[in-house]
């Protein structure tokens, strides 16, 4: 008994990959397809007019993390104003931002 070297077997198309002419779509208003979701003004961004130290992108208003640890403390705070690169993340500070972490680091003691 031989065994032949190929066997044809039917493969079936798979469903929508073969069409025989392309559809005709009728025009359509364009502006009656968009969503009907009021626009959203864009924000304007504060830039700062300096570059960022680092990498010499533009510095501009958003907020970041800054963890501290002193005297066996550990504080946080998430959402903390700065001027923070766009390429880098390298973030800058207000002086009153500064002053602030500052007081709050001050008052912590020695854990005993």
């Amino acid at each position: 008994m031989s065994v032949p070297d190929r066997i044809a077997s039917p493969v079936p198309k798979p469903f929508g990959l073969y069409r025989s002419a392309p559809r005709r779509v009728s025009p359509a208003d364009l502006d009656a397809t968009l969503p009907l979701a009021p626009e959203r003004p864009q924000e304007a961004r504060e830039v700062l007019p300096m570059k960022c130290l680092c990498c010499q992108a533009p510095v501009e208003r958003g907020t970041t993390e800054v963890h501290v640890q002193r005297n066996g403390y550990n504080l946080s705070w998430k959402n903390l104003p700065a001027w923070v690169c766009t390429r880098c993340a390298q973030a800058y500070f207000e002086p009153r931002d500064v002053e602030m972490v500052l007081q709050a680091t001050g008052r912590l003691k020695p854990a005993s």
